[in-house]
Parts: structure tokens; C-alpha cells; sequence
């Protein structure tokens, strides 16, 4: 049998970090192995669990922690945090917000000459010994963010002429969501924007999980790119396969919604269907499952459904597994664009597809959403309420006529968006990253 080729991850996010972003790095782990190479993983330690942005402050882990498995290795290096992550561990947001600000200002702006500043420097330092330690290693992924550890890429390539991929999941200067961090946030943009092409012009290419992120960031640094979906793990979804639909016409949208976000369309295609249906309105709902724990979206959808509040459902935030079952049993699944942004996808799009449920986009985004549903047999989409309306009122047939549970997804289509296929993705990448070192020497 031939032996797995060893490529080094620095990835920041990884299990048992319960963050969607860790996800991404877990199926490289799951599936390498299946296309001949083995990675090897450099993480912070993550013992210290997340239920909030607060808690990544927190110190997690004393030791370095080393797992071995047949398909992977990992390297969970304690999280001690700078003094900024110490004060907002300590005191909280609301204390001593003056001196945080100072000090992730010096952060923001030194970590771009002193690695030192950056947290979670300790993840280079050991890569660092790592590579030293094992020179037959010439292949490395650095997947971000945190953006800083692009820096580790760029520097443990001219340390030690390990070729480096940088895979992006959201784009750093090229994004088009704008905040201002103070008066001097001009000058960071500058660093920051020097810094992303000086590193990224070292990689063998970028990846990023959508074509329009991918072009943006590819351009913007001058490289290639290639498109690295996120995906999901069909085994995540078995249990809820074949599960007994609700017992009223269910239409489910899942997962964090934003001012960008216009749901509205939907809801007055909805609640048209509650007009036109007066006689079975009890027999039609709507479920959020998760969005009370925003209270202002909670509040934006409920005004906009005055009048119609008995048919909605909202929850705060509940376990993964009882937002499956939610989903397993509605009748229709609800995805909604960004207004003017492309290449968004919702890492919900992909849980949808996993469960193979009826999915309805609205409105559309005439981009990846769209591009990802059109084909999908069970997809559709819809961008205006009327159009809205049109739809829900052939679904809301079906389950009147006991049709809903007919409904097969063509999984030959969906198996492109497994995280093994993606995975596959990469490993082509890493085939081609490993032949140019090659021809190199």
C-alpha cells in the first residue's frame, strides 16, 4: 500500500470547537486520507467551550495535546490570549473598554511586523519546530481566518520553502461589509491591504467557497483560485431520514437572518397564502427556530407579520439536533439572499441539501444560491412575493392532496456537495502543489 503523503494544517478552528468554521478543516481530516495524503493539524486548544464571541477570550488548555489517528493528526496548543483577551475575560465589555481599544489597536497594528503580538502566535512557532524537525514535509494548507495566520503561511515559506495554499472562507479586503474600527482605521486598511499581498503572494493559490469570493480575492492578489465549497457530511443527517412530516403545512427558515436579508418578500407571498386559505390558516405555519436570540430580527419579522402571529413559531437558540429534526419534518425549507451581494452562500445551504428536503430561495440572488437550487430537483426560486406566492401555493396542493412525502432528491446532484467530494477539491490542489515542487527541484 502506498504510503500517505504528510501535509501540514495550520487552521485555527478545529473540533471539538463547536463553530460552523470548524467544520470545513474536519472534513479534510475525515477524507485526505481516501486521496493519499495525511494531514496534520496545528490548532489552539479548544477545551473551553463557545457560546458566545466573548468566549474565545477565554484561556483554554495548560499543555500541548497530541492526537493520532490512521487519517490524521492533530496538535491542540494551549490558548493563554494576550492582556486584551485577559481584561475581556476578566471584566467583561462594558469595563475598562478604553484601554481594550488601546490594546487591540497596538495588536491590529504590530501583528503586521511582530508575530510575537498576534494571540495565537504560538501555532507559527510550532509549526515552525515542526517543519524543522521534519524537512521531508514540502506541502502546507493555511486555512483563515483569523487573517493573521496568513502571516505564518508567508513566513514558514521563506523559512523553510514548504509550498502553502491559503484558503480563504470569506474574503479579508475584498469584502464589501464596511465598519469602521475608529479615526484610524484608514491606516490599518493600508497595513492590511500590503500585508494580504505580500503574503498571498507566495501561495501556489487561493481557495474560497464561492465563485464570485474566489474571482474577488484571486484578482485582488494577482494569483489563481479555485473554488472550495463547504459542504456537508451525509452521515449527519441519517437519523433524520424518513421522519413523519408535521401535521400542518411547515415551512422552516434556519440560521442567522441579517438587515441584508430581505424577508419580507417571502412573508407577503406567505402571508397572500393565509388570505387565500382563511378555511385551513391553522393547518399553515412558520417556524424560526433560533432567531429569538436576536431580539431586533425576532422583532422585525413579528412586525412585519401583524395579524398573522398565530401562525409563526419562534425559539430561542436550541441544540443542532433539534433544529435537524425541525428541518427533517417540514415540508419546505427557506433560504433568502443578500440585497445587492453576491457569492454568499449560507453554510445552511448545505445542511439543506444534506437532508434532501423541498428548498425555495426567495428572493434569489441570481449567483451561487441560484446556481446551486435551479438544478437541485426539489429546488426552487422565487423574487418577487407574488412569484412567492405561486410556489407556496403548489407546495400547500401537494400536502393537501398527501403528495409532500413523494418528493426524492436526486442525490447523484447532491453528492457534489458532500465534504468529501470538496475535499477531493483540495486534494487535486495538493497533487498539483506537490508536482510543481518537484519540478521545482
Amino acid at each position: 500500500m502506498e504510503e500517505l503523503k504528510k501535509v501540514l494544517v495550520l487552521s485555527y478552528f478545529f473540533p471539538p470547537c463547536n463553530l460552523t468554521a470548524s467544520q470545513r478543516s474536519l472534513g479534510w481530516a475525515k477524507y485526505l486520507n481516501k486521496f493519499g495524503f495525511y494531514p496534520i493539524f496545528i490548532t489552539r486548544n479548544w477545551e473551553h467551550h463557545i457560546n458566545g464571541p466573548e468566549d474565545m477570550h477565554h484561556h483554554s488548555g495548560n499543555e500541548i495535546i497530541h492526537e493520532q489517528y490512521e487519517t490524521h493528526a492533530v496538535y491542540y496548543l494551549p490558548f493563554k490570549g494576550n492582556l486584551r483577551d485577559r481584561l475581556y475575560s476578566k471584566y467583561g465589555k462594558n469595563r475598562l473598554n478604553y484601554v481594550r481599544k488601546a490594546l487591540s489597536f497596538i495588536e491590529l497594528f504590530g501583528h503586521h511586523y511582530f508575530t510575537s503580538l498576534i494571540p495565537f502566535s504560538n501555532i507559527y512557532h510550532f509549526a515552525d519546530q515542526y517543519l524543522s524537525n521534519h524537512p521531508e514535509i514540502k506541502s502546507m494548507v493555511v486555512t483563515g481566518n483569523p487573517f493573521e495566520i496568513f502571516r505564518f503561511g508567508y513566513l514558514l515559506h521563506k523559512k523553510h520553502n514548504v509550498n502553502w495554499i491559503a484558503d480563504y472562507r470569506d474574503d479579508w479586503n475584498t469584502s464589501t461589509v464596511n465598519y469602521s474600527r475608529g479615526p484610524l482605521d484608514g491606516l490599518l486598511k493600508k497595513l492590511e491591504v500590503k500585508s494580504e499581498n505580500k503574503y498571498i503572494s507566495t501561495t501556489h493559490c487561493i481557495t474560497s467557497i464561492s465563485p464570485v469570493y474566489t474571482k474577488k480575492i484571486a484578482d485582488f492578489n494577482g494569483v489563481d483560485g479555485q473554488v472550495l465549497l463547504n459542504g456537508f457530511f451525509p452521515e449527519d443527517f441519517i437519523n433524520y431520514q424518513n421522519l413523519p412530516f408535521y401535521d400542518e403545512f411547515t415551512i422552516v427558515y434556519n440560521g442567522m437572518l441579517y438587515q441584508s436579508q430581505m424577508i419580507e418578500v417571502f412573508l407577503d407571498g406567505f402571508k397572500k397564502l393565509a388570505d387565500t386559505f382563511p378555511e385551513h390558516r391553522s393547518r399553515i405555519k412558520l417556524r424560526f427556530p433560533g432567531i429569538l436570540f436576536l431580539v431586533e430580527v425576532a422583532a422585525r419579522v413579528k412586525n412585519h407579520m401583524k395579524g398573522y402571529e398565530d401562525m409563526l413559531i419562534m425559539t430561542p437558540r436550541i441544540s443542532r439536533n433539534e433544529v435537524l429534526e425541525i428541518q427533517a419534518k417540514a415540508h419546505l425549507l427557506l433560504m433568502v439572499s443578500h440585497k445587492d451581494a453576491k457569492g454568499i452562500p449560507s453554510s445552511k445551504i448545505y445542511e439543506y441539501l444534506g437532508l434532501g428536503k423541498p428548498v425555495m430561495i426567495c428572493p434569489g440572488d441570481e449567483d451561487i444560491l441560484d446556481n446551486t437550487f435551479k438544478p437541485y430537483n426539489l429546488g426552487s426560486i422565487a423574487n418577487t412575493s407574488e412569484e412567492a406566492f405561486y410556489q407556496l401555493n403548489m407546495h400547500f396542493a401537494k400536502y393537501l392532496r398527501g403528495e409532500s412525502g413523494i418528493q426524492i432528491a436526486d442525490k447523484n446532484y447532491t453528492h457534489q456537495f458532500t465534504r468529501e467530494h470538496q475535499t477531493g477539491v483540495l486534494a487535486k490542489l495538493l497533487e498539483d502543489l506537490e508536482h510543481s515542487t518537484q519540478t521545482r527541484k
